[in-house]
């Protein structure tokens, strides 16, 4: 079998070498009009562009990588041109690394001609850009780097080896598979590489490698993770036999292995077997394997599971389960599961902490429950032993630009509370209320306001600063 293996990595050694090369280099894409849009709403004045720009081109090493992180979070792609050209004159490894993690994020193909010539020699790069690399050609789906990614997983290195197959997972395609599967005979291999190897099988839909994944996961002398990953493949290749496999093999002690088995049967949304699995998960002793179903259900769109989820929501014993139940409740958006949440603000029993879970899930789904969050706010504005939940709510108040809203902004923006009055400030930032505006001059114009408010409301006013 060894020598079947060696032949197939020199084939392929090979015949990719013949096609290897470095793409040619390009300028980032055109900006995204809808992105940039929505990121300029997020800016606290109009010199911040100025402000980031400059920032870009002089910063420090620590300040550029800060933009950088902001810019990532925030889905910012304003500063494509700005980001590119720093690139190609820094040599500061951090920045390398955050500008890689940049252009992952908008999956921009600018940086491919220097991500196959740093992958087909990485050993001189710091660690942090080579895995930033790998993960950026697997994003922009880089053809040409396939050649380099063979040649990191034949050459075996600890460091890169399943940095490498993940990527080739997501770039490869039939040949790669191949190439892959005959990996899985591999006696020398640790098992955190036999895990990764079960995980891209799976999502590259590796259908021959089926049968030896089946015997993978039945197989009790097996690591129990490798077995994990085998369960999540056979799901992930879609075929219809794999469900009776993972549904006889749900009744183990392992509640990871249970858990896994559940993120497999979630790829057969229309499979009556599969739905009573997840369902009967819901309730499984084991929180890991409750929280995978609650997933399951989210992405399944099963309407079914709502009475269980409810259930669990009132009853769980883990936080995060119920927060879980929450949000997938909101998910699915049913006429009794919508009913159930908006029960919890107008109801006096539930606590504040869950009263803050249900309106950050029906703002998100937002076909539900505005006005019953809405007196809820103002409730706690009158009630200073409420201020967390006032908080809470304005926070998540303040991530959407709804006309609704205009009042609420106007009454946190004139409450005495410091921090009431600061998220005021972001929901003004956020939806540009002009009912609110008065109010916003007010704390600008206010000698005796906190100065941090203060400076915000004049920058978001265009005024100078006193």
């Amino acid at each position: 079998m060894k020598k079947t293996i060696l032949f197939v990595s020199v084939l392929f050694s090979l015949v990719f070498s013949l096609y290897a090369d470095i793409p040619s280099s390009k300028r980032p894409k055109s900006i995204d009009e809808e992105k940039a849009k929505a990121a300029a709403a997020k800016d606290e004045s109009p010199e911040d562009v100025e402000k980031n720009r400059n920032i870009i081109k002089y910063g420090m090493a620590s300040e550029i990588s800060d933009l950088l992180g902001d810019l990532i979070k925030n889905d910012d792609p304003r500063y494509t041109e700005e980001i590119y050209d720093l690139f190609q004159v820094t040599r500061n490894s951090a920045i390398k690394e955050k500008v890689l993690n940049y252009f992952t994020k908008v999956e921009d193909p600018c940086l491919e001609d220097f991500a196959v010539e740093l992958l087909s020699d990485p050993y001189d790069e710091r660690n942090e850009v080579i895995l930033a690399t790998f993960q950026y050609v697997a994003a922009v789906k880089t053809k040409e780097a396939i050649p380099e990614l063979i040649k990191i997983i034949e050459s075996e290195n600890e460091n890169f080896f399943n940095n490498a197959i993940i990527a080739l997972g997501e770039v490869g395609g039939p040949d790669e598979a191949m190439f892959l599967a005959e990996y899985l005979d591999r006696e020398d291999l640790s098992a955190a590489q036999r895990q990764a190897l079960m995980r891209v099988c799976g999502k590259m839909h590796s259908v021959e490698t089926w049968g030896r994944l089946v015997d993978i996961l039945e197989d009790e002398d097996e690591n129990s993770f490798v077995r994990m990953y085998a369960a999540e493949s056979i799901g992930q290749m879609q075929l219809d036999k794999s469900i009776p496999v993972l549904e006889r093999n749900f009744d183990v002690q392992d509640p990871n292995l249970r858990q896994y088995i559940i993120k497999g049967l979630s790829n057969f949304p229309e499979s009556a077997e599969a739905k009573n699995v997840i369902l009967q998960g819901i309730r499984d002793d084991h929180w890991k394997v409750r929280q995978e179903a609650i997933k399951a259900c989210e992405s399944m769109k099963l309407t079914d599971a709502v009475p269980f989820l409810i259930h669990r929501a009132k009853n769980d014993s883990e936080k995060v389960i119920k927060d879980a139940s929450f949000t997938a409740i909101g998910v699915l958006n049913t006429a009794d599961g919508n009913k159930f949440l908006i029960e919890q603000l107008t109801d006096k029993k539930p606590a504040d902490t869950t009263k803050a879970k249900v309106v950050e899930v029906l703002l998100k789904q937002g076909s539900a429950g505005d006005k019953e969050i809405l007196e809820l706010a103002k409730e706690t504005l009158k009630d200073d032993r409420r201020k967390t939940l006032r908080y809470a709510i304005g926070k998540e108040l303040a991530k959407y630009d709804r006309s609704n809203f205009a009042d609420i902004c106007v009454e946190y923006l004139s409450s005495k509370d410091t921090t009431t009055i600061s998220l005021g400030l972001d929901m003004f930032k956020i939806g540009k209320y002009s009912s609110a505006e008065a109010a916003v001059r007010t704390i600008a114009e206010d000698k005796k306001a906190n100065a941090g408010n203060r400076k915000r409301a004049q920058k978001m006013l265009g005024l100078e600063e006193n």
